[in-house]
């Protein structure tokens, strides 16, 4: 992308007009877009580490919400040396909002830390 957008601004000098090479830079940009849909699918999951001390009623929450399993990993804080445990969940994209709030519901100090997630590969089947 970087290589193509010094292409398009070489061209716009050369030319002595930016409207081709603009027009190019959007078009160029809608095609990746594009691409990335096609390939990675529109819905990506997205992955929440949830850092809390309220580890139990978190977990029991987000599985009757959603339905869906967590994984949770037991830890130290580092600075503040107290007993933590890290909430691994997936969810899309468009239960991010509603997660969000029923941790925040339990514990207001809570630290959630999003980002997607490239694949996932399960054997739970679902109950249909």
């Amino acid at each position: 992308m970087i290589y193509n957008v010094i292409l398009y601004m070489f061209c716009g000098i050369v030319l002595n007009s930016w409207v081709l090479p603009l027009y190019s830079v959007v078009a160029y940009s809608a095609a990746l877009k594009t691409i990335d849909f096609v390939v990675e699918g529109i819905d990506r999951a997205k992955c929440a580490m949830i850092v809390t001390e309220y580890p139990t009623e978190i977990c029991k929450v987000l599985s009757d919400t959603f339905g869906s399993g967590v994984t949770r990993v037991d830890a130290t804080g580092g600075y503040s040396k107290r007993n933590k445990s890290i909430v691994y969940f997936v969810v899309n994209r468009y239960q991010v909002h509603r997660m969000k709030e029923r941790v925040h519901e339990i514990d207001s100090k809570a630290y959630i830390i999003m980002s997607e997630v490239a694949d996932i590969f399960s054997n739970n089947m679902d109950k249909a």
